[in-house]
C-alpha cells in the first residue's frame, strides 16, 4: 500500500481509540440469556425456570450466535433509577422480536414487533428496537424473545433517555451525511457518464447506488422511510442487494483496472464472480431466506479483500489507475475489520466502531471518484500525446513521401523484374525457357566480341524420347525432362553459365568464357552423369535408362558474326552424334565436318 494510503489508515485508527472512551457507560442492568431448544417456551415457562440455566453476557460483546432457526430469551435485570431508561436492541433485521416487561412477578406489558412486522408495531418509531423501561421506582425484568433467519446479532442495552437523544441526532445526522454523499457522487458520475458515454462511470454509479442502498437496509432505514406497511419486502431485499452491489463492484473493477489488457486471469476469475451474483440474485427472490443470507454474506467477506489484492496485483503489473483503486479500497477493508473485532468482543461498541463499514464505504466512493476525475485527466493527457504522435508521424510521412515512393518504385521494379523471372522459366522443368535463352545469348555474345573471349554451346538431345512418351506416356515423359534439368542444373557449377530448355526434349548449356576443351569435358560430364541415372518416374514404373547425344560448339565473336552463327554450329554437331549412334558428344569442326572425340582424338587435338 501507498504512503497515502496507510498514513490514512494510522489516522482512523487513532480517530476511534480517542472517541471510544467518550463513548462508553457503565450498565447498571444485568443481562443474561439462553436458547429455546425447540420446546417453543411460553414466557410463565421462562419465568419458571431455574438461575442457573441462563448465561451471563457482558452486554459491550454483541450476543453472536450465527444462524439458528432457535428462539433466544434474553433476561435484562434493571434496577430502579430516577431518570427514564430504554431498553435498545440495535439490529433492526431481526424478524421477531417480543418483549415481556415483568414486576414483581407479573407481566406489566407486552410488545411484539420485528422487520416482519408493520413499523407501527413498535413502541417508539424508530430504526432499532427500542422499549421504554415501565418504572422508575421499582426493578423491573424484561424477557427478550428474539428469533430470526439472518443472522443472530443481538446488540442490546439499557440507556438513558437522554443519552439516547443525543446518540441519536449524531446517528441521524451521520446517517443523512452518507446519503447525501452516496446521492452526491452518483449523481455527479451519472452526469459524466452521460456526456462521456464510457461504461464505467454508468457501473461506478450503480455501484454505489446498491451500497447505498444496502447500508440503509442494515440500518433500518429503508423499512422506516420506504415500506413501512409492507414488511415482506424486507424478506426480498437483503440478499438480492447485496448480489446487485457484488455484480456491479466487480463490473466496475473489470472496467476500470481494464484487466482484460493488464490480468486476463483476474479478467476471467470477475467474469466468475459477476455469474456467481447473478446466480445468488435470483436464489434470494426465489430461494430460502437463510441460506441465501449466509451464502450471500460468505461470497461478500471473500469478494471484498479479493478485489483489493487484484487492485494491488495489477498495480504491479503496471496499471496506473490501479493506486488510487487499491488506496479507495483500503478504507472499505479496514471498517469491515473494525466491525468484525469490535463483535468479537475485542473493541468496546461505540459509535465508531459501529458505523466503521459505512465510514469506509463513503471513503471509498470519494477516493474513487476522484480516480474517475483523475482518469478523465489521464485520458486528455494520453488524447493530447496520441495527437502530437500523430503529427509528428504526419510531418515525418511529409518528409520521406519521395524516399517512399522511390522504394515503392524500386519493389515495383523488383516484382517486375520477378515477373519477367517467371516468364523466362520453363514451367515444367524450371530451368531457363527459350526465350531468356535468346536474350542471355545476345549479352553473352556482345560481351565475347568487345572482349574477344571464346563463347561455347553445348546443344543436348534425349535419346530415343519419343520411344519413351510411346510406351509409358506423356506423364513419365515429363518425369523425364524434369529429372535430366536436375541432373544437368547440379552439374553447371559456374554462376555464368546458363542452362535451357531449347525446345521439346531439347536443352542448351551455354558456356561464356569457356573453350572448346572446356566445353567437351563438360558435355562429357553430363552425358556420363545422365547415363548412369535413371529415371524413376512417380507412378510406380520401372526405372527408365535414358541417354543424350551432345553437340558443342565453340567461337570467338567478331563484329561481322552473329549469335544464330554458333546455334548453328551446336546443330550440326548435335545432328553428327545422333547421325553417330547416340549417346556421344561431338564437337563441331568446320561447316563439312563434326569430330566425335573417341574416334578421331588423333586427328583434331584441342
Amino acid at each position: 500500500m501507498n504512503q497515502p494510503a496507510y498514513r490514512f489508515c494510522q489516522w482512523l485508527l487513532l480517530v476511534m481509540v480517542l472517541l471510544a472512551p467518550a463513548c462508553l457507560k457503565a450498565e447498571t442492568a444485568d443481562f443474561a440469556w439462553l436458547e429455546d431448544a425447540g420446546t417453543d417456551l411460553s414466557i410463565e415457562n421462562i419465568m419458571a425456570l431455574p438461575e442457573q440455566r441462563w448465561q451471563s453476557f457482558d452486554p459491550h460483546k454483541v450476543l453472536n450466535l450465527g444462524f439458528s432457526d432457535r428462539s433466544v430469551w434474553l433476561k435484562v435485570d434493571v434496577p430502579p433509577e430516577p431518570e427514564n431508561r430504554l431498553l435498545e436492541i440495535g439490529y433492526p433485521l431481526l424478524d421477531e422480536v417480543t418483549v415481556f416487561w415483568v414486576q414483581q412477578g407479573e407481566v406489566v406489558e407486552e410488545h411484539r414487533t420485528g422487520d416482519h412486522q408493520a413499523f407501527d408495531s413498535r413502541p417508539i418509531p424508530h430504526r432499532h428496537f427500542a422499549f421504554l423501561v415501565p418504572s422508575n421506582t421499582e426493578a423491573v425484568t424484561a424477557y427478550v424473545r428474539v428469533r430470526t433467519q439472518g443472522s443472530v446479532q443481538i446488540p442490546v442495552r439499557i440507556v438513558p433517555s437522554k443519552q439516547f437523544l443525543a446518540e441519536e441526532h449524531l446517528s441521524y445526522g451521520w446517517q443523512a451525511v452518507f446519503l447525501g454523499i452516496m446521492l452526491a457522487m452518483a449523481l455527479y458520475n451519472f452526469f459524466v457518464f452521460l456526456i462521456v458515454r464510457q461504461p464505467t462511470y454508468l457501473w461506478y454509479v450503480l455501484t454505489v447506488i446498491t451500497a447505498a442502498l444496502v447500508w440503509l437496509n442494515f440500518n433500518g432505514l429503508l423499512f422506516q422511510w420506504l415500506w413501512p406497511d409492507t414488511p415482506i419486502l424486507n424478506r426480498y431485499f437483503t440478499a438480492p442487494a447485496i448480489s446487485l452491489n457484488i455484480a456491479f463492484a466487480a463490473l466496475f473493477t473489470m472496467s476500470f483496472l481494464s484487466l482484460q489488457r493488464f490480468s486476463p486471469i483476474a479478467f476471467r476469475l470477475f467474469q466468475g464472480v459477476i455469474a456467481l451474483a447473478v446466480f445468488m440474485f435470483v436464489f434470494g427472490l426465489f430461494g430460502a431466506y437463510q441460506a441465501s443470507t449466509v451464502i450471500v454474506s460468505a461470497f461478500a467477506a471473500v469478494v471484498t479483500p479479493l478485489a483489493w489484492l487484484v487492485g494491488l496485483w495489477v498495480w504491479r503489473q503496471g496499471q496506473v489507475l490501479a493506486g488510487f483503486y487499491v488506496l479507495a479500497w483500503s478504507p472499505l477493508l479496514l471498517g469491515h475489520l473494525v466491525l468484525a473485532v469490535s463483535k468479537l468482543g475485542y473493541l468496546p461498541s461505540t459509535f465508531v466502531t459501529e458505523f466503521a463499514p459505512q465510514f469506509g464505504v463513503a471513503l471509498e466512493v470519494i477516493l474513487l471518484s476522484f480516480a474517475l476525475a483523475y482518469r478523465i485527466n489521464l485520458e486528455r493527457q494520453w488524447r493530447q500525446e496520441a495527437q502530437d504522435h500523430a503529427l509528428a508521424v504526419q510531418r515525418h510521412a511529409t518528409e520521406t513521401l519521395e524516399a517512399r515512393v522511390q522504394e515503392r518504385t524500386e519493389e515495383l521494379e523488383r516484382a517486375n523484374e520477378q515477373l519477367k523471372d517467371i516468364s523466362l522459366t520453363d514451367g515444367l522443368t524450371q530451368v531457363a525457357n527459350r526465350r531468356r535463352f535468346d536474350e542471355r545469348l545476345a549479352v553473352e555474345w556482345n560481351r565475347a566480341c568487345r572482349q574477344q573471349d571464346s563463347l561455347s554451346l553445348l546443344m543436348l538431345d534425349i535419346d530415343h524420347f519419343k520411344r519413351v512418351n510411346d510406351r509409358f506416356g506423356h506423364l513419365v515423359g515429363d518425369d523425364c525432362l524434369v529429372s535430366i534439368a536436375g541432373l544437368c542444373a547440379n552439374e553447371i557449377q559456374r554462376s555464368g553459365d546458363l542452362l535451357a530448355r531449347y525446345g521439346g526434349e531439347e536443352f542448351s548449356v551455354l558456356l561464356p568464357a569457356t573453350s572448346g576443351q572446356g566445353a567437351r569435358s563438360v558435355a562429357e560430364r553430363l552425358r556420363t552423369v545422365i547415363a548412369d541415372n535413371p529415371v524413376y518416374p512417380g507412378d510406380g514404373t520401372g526405372p527408365v535408362n535414358l541417354t543424350v547425344s551432345v553437340g558443342v560448339a565453340t567461337m570467338t565473336p567478331d563484329s561481322g558474326s552473329e549469335p544464330e552463327a554458333l546455334i548453328r554450329r551446336a546443330d550440326e554437331a548435335l545432328y553428327q552424334a545422333k547421325e553417330s549412334g547416340r549417346n556421344r558428344v561431338v564437337e563441331w569442326v568446320s561447316s563439312s565436318a563434326c569430330s566425335d572425340p573417341d574416334l578421331e582424338k588423333s586427328e583434331q587435338p584441342r
